[in-house]
Parts: C-alpha cells; structure tokens; sequence
C-alpha cells in the first residue's frame, strides 16, 4: 500500500494548502526542485524497465514514481491558480483520482476505471526467494488482477541495479511451499507444492545465465 499512501497523503495536503490559502514561494521552489530530481529517476527507472532492469529492491521504482506524482499533487496545492503551462502540468497530477471518480459513474467504463485503479495503486505482494548471492526467485501476487503468482528471475548486477527475468516458470496455480535446491553452478531446482485438493508437485529446473 505503499502508492496509496503517499498519494493520499499527497492529496490531503495538496487541499489543505488550498483552503489555508498557503502562500510559500521558498516551499514552492525547494519542491520544483525535489520534483523535478524524482521525474529523473522515474525516467531512469522506465528505461531501465524496458530493457529488463531494474533499481534493487522490489518496491524501488513504485517509490519513485510515487513520490514523483504525490510532490506534482503537493505542488499543486501550493500553486496559484493560474491558466500556464505549468499549472495544467499540476492539474494533470491532482485531478488523477476525479478522472478514476468519473470512470466508476459510467457503467461502460466502470470496469477498467477499476482495473486501472487497482493496478496504478496496489503494489503488489512480493516474496524472494534467495538462491544464491547474485540470484533469488521472485513471486508476485497482483490481488484481484490475477488469481496466481508470477514469477521472475532476479540476478544483482552493478551496484545499484538488478536484472529482471520475468515468467521463469508458468505454473497458474497457489503455491503452499516452494524449495530450491542449486544443483551447479549455472542451475537450481525448484520444486512447489500446488495449493490443491491432491497437493501436487511441480519441478523445474532454472539455468543460470552466468
């Protein structure tokens, strides 16, 4: 819940600076500042994401963006109002929640307003699974989006950065147990235990790319 709360608390302050009327033109532009650091990073972490990589830490990059969307919403609280290029900018950030508002009271669009919502603001549930010192497993359960995990394959790379390997192994079913056992150097078993009546078994073996 990472993405809504900042957001949320984003919001709540980008309305109180409004009805207090909050005039701060140093706040203003120690923000600008700080927002625009964060638009750079959350570039970086769009490249980065395209070409399968990413910051480490499975939260890292939903942090980002985040900030960098609830400072644009505080900013706009703190901004005249004013028809410029930069205050449409702003609104853009603050009129995020009215757009998935008015996508709820229509009943065509009612349906993907709330796929979008939830996809834009859950975060997702994310277990890894240590492998070695350069791999781990990585599950993620995205709530009402799909009823099972997926799974990625994570390898530390330079410093700051991971690399990500997405949907090593397509088993569409609730793990009750997951065990790794590293055969060589360049491979791991992996054996699940299926959340089903027959608690049944699924082995894999994963290559290391070395």
């Amino acid at each position: 819940m990472i993405t809504l709360t900042i957001l949320s608390v984003s919001f709540l302050t980008a309305i109180s600076c409004k009805i207090k009327k909050v005039k701060s033109p140093d706040a203003v532009r120690l923000l600008w500042y700080v927002h625009l650091v964060l638009l750079f990073f959350a570039i970086i972490c769009l490249l980065l994401n395209a070409n399968g990589y990413g910051f480490k830490g499975a939260y890292t990059e939903r942090v980002f963006f985040s900030l960098y969307a609830g400072s644009g919403v505080i900013l706009y609280g703190l901004t005249p109002k004013e028809v410029t290029g930069k205050w449409v900018y702003l609104v853009c950030f603050f009129g995020f929640p009215f757009v998935l508002l008015f996508g709820l009271l229509l009943p065509p669009l009612r349906i993907l307003t709330i796929m979008a919502g939830v996809a834009l603001l859950y975060d997702g549930d994310f277990t890894r699974y240590p492998i070695d010192n350069d791999y781990a497993l990585q599950t993620r359960e995205q709530g009402i989006l799909s009823r099972y995990p997926t799974y990625s394959l994570i390898e530390d790379k330079y410093w700051f950065f991971e690399k990500i390997t997405p949907d090593v192994i397509h088993q569409r079913s609730a793990p009750m147990a997951l065990q790794m056992d590293k055969k060589a150097e360049d491979s791991v078993h992996v054996s699940l235990q299926v959340f089903d009546r027959a608690k049944t078994r699924f082995d894999t073996t994963l290559y290391l790319i070395q």
